[in-house]
């Protein structure tokens, strides 16, 4: 019996003496109602129902070749995605030497250069990336060899954006147009 039972069964043994009857409650009794022992970690936990609906996932890839500044380039100088959807890219530094870092930062329309610039002065600490309300998305550098992803949702506005490296002198070889239908 729980408290609730037990605090009910007192309001009926006073219910009851209150009608002329005489119970008598002894103390073994007593000792036998179970008391409460609830605590916070033994209180149900409350869930809040989450949404299950599965959205799906538009995967991008995209490439780094190149080992010279002459050469650099991204392999595609076009993404595409649905307005609002959930995009996970896949990015690859196919360069082979150690000063050809890259990193993909998507950009609100025609601002890249501007982002790259201001990437240029945030410095490696930073990926090269500006903190920026142009900024939508951006994979952290890649080492030569090394594929990266990132996980973002693409703007709600169709329209053409756009996608840079933002490391310094590498903006002009390395962007592109990411098309949000």
């Amino acid at each position: 019996m729980n408290r609730i039972g037990s605090t009910l069964y007192l309001l009926l043994a006073i219910l009851i003496m209150g009608c002329g009857q005489n119970i008598e409650v002894k103390d073994e009794e007593a000792a036998t109602i179970p008391r409460d022992t609830a605590t916070a970690s033994s209180a149900p936990v409350i869930v809040e129902e989450q949404d299950t609906t599965l959205q799906p996932v538009v995967e991008l890839q995209i490439t780094a070749l190149g080992n010279t500044e002459e050469e650099i380039r991204y392999d595609t100088d076009t993404l595409e995605a649905r307005a609002g959807a959930k995009v996970k890219l896949v990015f690859t530094n196919e360069a082979q030497d150690m000063p050809m870092m890259h990193n993909v930062v998507f950009t609100m329309p025609d601002k890249y250069k501007l982002v790259a610039l201001a990437g240029a002065n945030v410095g490696a600490p930073g990926n090269y990336v500006p903190e920026s309300e142009q900024v939508i998305a951006a994979t952290p550098l890649a080492l030569p060899g090394q594929t990266v992803e990132i996980e973002f949702k693409a703007p709600m506005e169709p329209g053409a954006y756009n996608f840079v490296c933002t490391y310094p002198g590498h903006w002009q070889r390395m962007n592109g147009v990411f098309l949000v239908k």
